[in-house]
């Protein structure tokens, strides 16, 4: 079962890697599989360290709840502390039984995908389990302090749950004075003691809240959370980590670093960030090495990191800034919540980022630096740390909060596509594709994970339902992507258009399915936050030849807060042409957005000036 993390290690999780969960409608109560009742008491020692006793308590409403608790699992590093004190299941009209000893398993946990870590795994499997059935169980946990770590802060959220919520209690206790700061937390009561030495938070009546049939990009993004903390002050949680990093930073450069800094020297200085960005490329991998300690927040030094070949977010960052600082470049390493949902910052302390970075100025802009990603775009900020907060590490020591700004709504995709239709209906395609910003690093990134030639398949794809005889010509891709990149199609549509009795109906495939998804999350009655990545334009010409056209466009354009359309049509030496350009102006829809009337006539103003695209066509 999920349980709330005390301390989110920076996790670094490379570009494109990581889908979102994404829960439209309410879930019924009468659905739920799952009833839980929660009670945890965690007392932050004044070394950092932390004890927590929890008891949990579930009864299985459904078959697919029992599933739910099939195993439960622990983990804990080798320097924390784990402890059952309890567990029992009490089958409907039984008394309860105690856990078997046979059916607690401790064993070494799997390493991380992209890491080594030598933590331990503690695992329960209750049996005979079925509807009606109750289990209980208590854990005892201790969280040792990390490296460097004088303050505690605990993060606690309650999202969207298949199990419902009939009773969840905290009291959390410290010896210091405890802050806290919430979003949300209408349902729950939240009391301090007077020395504000304890913290109690109830939730007040019991509640179910899961989503069902959402789309794949929703997220709900505003959930009820409480964040408890020694500090409110950034520079308390961080100021040991800055000037740790500082002296690190002090360090002379390790020979394989020094000598990629001296080759790079004459360079402009956007080229030299591209050069030292290649060179982490080609000689360190992502890799998390935990065996030794949690280091948490603690990069290895310089040398190591070159000695190791390989590095976490923090080991590559501090790299890279050490480097961009020798080549007299201003660069500071940063802290960021990294995903396509962040939330806002209640408590600047150590369990609010996940990801470290670098900022460098270059020729008088600000650039996100990632060395984690497998591909670089100069002066373009990745979407997953856009539009948000950022924590900054200065010279001196001292962290000062940022933010990332969102990128703007540049060209990305250039499209120029020629079909010439035969006597049968079928159709000669060749295509010119100019590439740019986010779609161009997306090509790059498949290229290097799955190869060109599955990339090119994936890309005849997108020309139509039945093609044949699809060929792409185009330069290889690079780590450093380039601010054009230009690609050529061939090949030939079975299936261009829809037959309507001796004549044919074309219809332009991003202008039909465009607008479905919001019409359908309108009419299913969805209630999530859609994620549209990075604002961009798309813009597009199409020629249409060896047929009869049935009419000519006259042309349109929609304005919105959302999105900007412009079409128009012309006809050329007998060849039928059209010309539009599609801006997406956010990065998210809020469900409000959608809903509202204004979205609703964007829409349909939209998919009107689209529609005169379709055409009947004779051959």
């Amino acid at each position: 079962m999920h349980r709330f993390p005390l301390f989110r290690p920076l996790i670094c999780v490379s570009l494109g890697l990581v889908t979102h969960c994404a829960c439209a409608a309410l879930q019924p109560l009468a659905e739920a599989p799952l009833a839980s009742d929660t009670e945890l008491h965690c007392h932050f020692n004044r070394d950092a360290s932390t004890d927590c006793t929890t008891t949990y308590h579930y009864t299985i409403l459904k078959p697919s709840g029992r599933e739910m608790l099939s195993r439960i699992d622990f983990s804990y590093q080798q320097a924390d502390g784990f402890e059952l004190i309890n567990a029992e299941s009490t089958a409907p009209g039984d008394k309860p039984r105690a856990l078997d000893k046979t059916q607690i398993d401790t064993r070494t946990a799997p390493n991380p995908d992209q890491g080594f870590s030598r933590e331990t795994q503690t695992s329960l499997a209750f049996p005979n389990l079925r509807v009606g059935t109750q289990i209980r169980y208590t854990v005892r946990e201790h969280y040792a302090a990390k490296p460097l770590m004088t303050e505690f802060h605990y993060a606690m959220q309650f999202g969207p749950s298949a199990a419902r919520r009939d009773r969840f209690k905290a009291r959390f206790t410290a010896e210091r004075p405890i802050h806290w700061r919430g979003e949300l937390m209408d349902g729950f009561t939240v009391t301090p003691s007077a020395n504000r030495m304890a913290l109690d938070v109830v939730q007040k009546a019991p509640t179910y809240l899961n989503y069902i049939n959402e789309s794949a990009n929703a997220y709900i993004r505003l959930i009820p959370r409480i964040e408890v903390g020694s500090s409110l002050d950034r520079q308390q949680y961080f100021g040991h980590f800055a000037q740790r990093y500082n002296d690190i930073l002090g360090a002379h450069l390790p020979p394989q670093s020094a000598a990629a800094v001296a080759s790079a020297r004459h360079l402009p200085p956007a080229q030299k960030v591209a050069a030292l960005m290649q060179h982490i490329n080609d000689h360190y991998r992502y890799l998390g090495d935990w065996r030794a300690s949690d280091r948490g927040y603690v990069p290895f030094s310089l040398a190591q990191i070159e000695q190791h070949g390989y590095g976490d977010c923090k080991d590559l960052s501090t790299l890279l800034a050490a480097m961009l600082k020798a080549s007299a470049i201003k660069a500071e390493t940063a802290w960021v919540s990294r995903g396509d949902a962040v939330e806002s910052l209640l408590i600047p302390g150590t369990n609010a980022p996940n990801h470290a970075i670098v900022r460098a100025e270059v020729n008088g802009q600000v650039w996100w630096l990632d060395p984690t990603n497998p591909v670089f775009a100069p002066g373009h900020t990745l979407p997953d740390i856009q539009d948000r907060w950022v924590l900054v590490s200065d010279a001196q020591g001292l962290v000062r909060e940022e933010h990332i700004p969102l990128q703007p709504a540049d060209t990305t995709l250039i499209l120029d596509k020629r079909e010439r239709f035969d006597a049968n209906g079928n159709a000669s395609v060749s295509a010119t594709v100019d590439f740019r910003g986010l779609p161009l690093m997306q090509l790059s990134i498949a290229d290097r994970e799955q190869g060109a030639t599955a990339t090119d398949q994936n890309i005849c794809d997108n020309f139509g339902k039945q093609i044949t005889d699809c060929q792409v010509h185009r330069p290889a891709t690079a780590f450093v992507v380039p601010g054009t990149y230009k690609a050529s199609v061939n090949l030939t549509d079975l299936r261009p258009m829809e037959p309507l009795g001796d004549d044919h109906i074309y219809t332009d495939a991003l202008l039909q399915d465009k607008w479905d998804e919001f019409l359908n999350y309108r009419r299913n009655g969805q209630l999530g936050d859609l994620y549209l990545g990075n604002p961009e334009t798309l813009d597009y010409t199409i020629t249409l030849s060896g047929a009869r056209i049935d009419k000519d466009i006259q042309g349109c354009q929609v304005r919105s807060p959302w999105y900007d359309f412009d079409l128009k049509g012309e006809r050329v030496d007998g060849d039928w042409r059209y010309h539009y350009t599609l801006t997406q102006k956010k990065r998210w829809l809020s469900h409000e957005e959608i809903v509202s009337t204004p979205f609703e006539t964007m829409i349909n103003e939209t998919r009107a000036c689209g529609e005169q695209v379709h055409q009947v066509v004779k051959l």
